[in-house]
C-alpha cells in the first residue's frame, strides 16, 4: 500500500501536511504501515508520533518550518510556539536560523519532548498568531538573538517594529525581566541596535554591517523635488555626509517594468544634481563586508 487514504489526505491538508500516530490509527496504518509508507516516499517522519503527507511539502524553508510547528503543537497542545517558530508565526521575516526544528515551551520544568521537536519549560504567557498558541513576540525576539545572534535578531525586530507588533519598550521591558537568561547580552545588543526603519532583511543587515565598520547611517531619509512636488525617498544617508546608501535588492525591477526603471534612473539623477554621491550595495556585497565598506568609504572621500 502506497497510497493514503483521501479522508486522510483532506485531515492532513488541514493540519499543515501533518498527522499523528493515533490519526493515521484511526484511519488503520499501524506501525507497519506507516513504516512502509516511510520508505515508499508518501510520508514523512519528523518526529516521533509526527508524519507528514510527503506531497504537500512546502516549498521554502520558511513555511516548511510553519508546517512542522503546527505538528509540534499537535503532539504538545499545552505548549505554545516560541523562539523563531513564534516569530514566523508572526509572519515576520528570519535571517540566519536554523529551520529544521520546531520551538516550542511547555508549562514543564524538564526541556524533554520527541527527538525532531526542542522543547523549553516554564511557559507562563500565551498569545495567538496565524491561529496557534505562541508566547508573546517580544519573548520570542529576544530569544531568537540569544539563541541565533544579534544580526538575526536585529532582522527580525526591525520588521516587527516596522509594522507595529511590538514597540522599543516592550523589548526593553522584556530584556529587563530576562537579564540573568545566558546569552542576554546577545538580546541587550539587539534592542540597542534595532530600528523599524528598515524596511527589509536587506536594509537590516545593510545598516548592522555598515555601522559595525564606524559607518552611521540615518534611514529613510526623505526629501522634496520643489520642481515636480515628488518625495523623494533614499534608504540610507551617512550621517553627516553628503552620501546615499541604497539596498539593491532587485525585487521591484524585477519584471522589467520600463516605467519603473525610468523613474528610478530620474529619481537618482536628481540626487546627483543636489550633489548626493549614490552608492548601490546588493545582496553579494553583504556576503563580502570588506568591498562594500570600500566602496562606501570610496564615496565618502569623493563626496567630501
Amino acid at each position: 500500500m502506497d497510497s493514503l487514504d483521501p479522508s486522510l489526505l483532506s485531515l492532513a491538508a488541514t493540519q499543515h501536511s501533518m498527522i499523528t500516530t493515533s490519526q493515521a490509527a484511526s484511519f488503520g496504518l499501524g506501525p507497519a504501515a506507516l513504516v512502509h509508507l516511510v520508505r515508499s516516499g508518501a510520508l514523512e517522519h519528523p518526529a516521533r508520533g509526527l508524519y507528514a503527507v510527503a506531497s504537500m511539502r512546502a516549498a521554502t524553508a520558511e513555511v516548511r518550518h510553519r508546517q512542522l510547528s503546527a505538528g509540534a503543537l499537535m503532539l504538545y497542545p499545552d505548549g505554545a510556539l516560541s523562539g523563531v517558530s513564534a516569530v514566523l508565526a508572526h509572519g515576520l521575516p528570519v535571517w540566519g536560523v536554523d529551520l529544521r526544528t520546531p520551538y516550542v515551551r511547555r508549562p514543564v520544568d524538564r526541556h524533554r519532548g520527541a527527538v525532531g521537536i526542542h522543547i523549553l519549560g516554564g511557559l507562563d504567557e500565551v498569545e495567538t498568531a496565524d491561529a496557534q498558541r505562541c508566547e508573546p513576540l517580544d519573548l520570542a525576539l529576544v530569544e531568537l538573538a540569544m539563541t541565533w545572534g544579534v544580526v538575526p535578531g536585529v532582522v527580525s525586530a526591525d520588521a516587527a517594529l516596522q509594522r507595529g507588533l511590538v514597540t522599543r519598550d516592550a523589548l526593553a521591558e522584556r530584556l529587563r525581566r530576562v537579564a540573568q537568561w545566558p546569552r542576554s547580552s546577545r538580546a541587550r545588543a539587539m534592542v540597542a541596535l534595532s530600528d523599524g526603519r528598515s524596511e527589509s532583511v536587506g536594509e537590516s543587515r545593510c545598516r548592522i554591517m555598515l555601522q559595525a565598520n564606524g559607518i552611521p547611517l540615518v534611514p529613510q531619509v526623505t526629501m522634496m523635488d520643489r520642481r515636480t512636488g515628488k518625495v523623494i525617498r533614499a534608504d540610507f544617508v551617512v550621517e553627516g555626509t553628503k552620501v546615499i546608501i541604497e539596498f539593491d535588492g532587485r525585487m521591484k525591477y524585477a519584471d522589467g517594468d520600463a516605467t519603473t526603471l525610468w523613474d528610478e534612473k530620474r529619481r537618482e539623477d536628481w540626487l546627483r544634481a543636489q550633489g548626493y554621491v549614490v552608492v548601490r550595495l546588493t545582496w553579494a556585497d553583504l556576503e563580502h563586508p570588506e568591498r562594500a565598506v570600500a566602496k562606501v568609504r570610496r564615496a565618502m572621500a569623493s563626496a567630501a
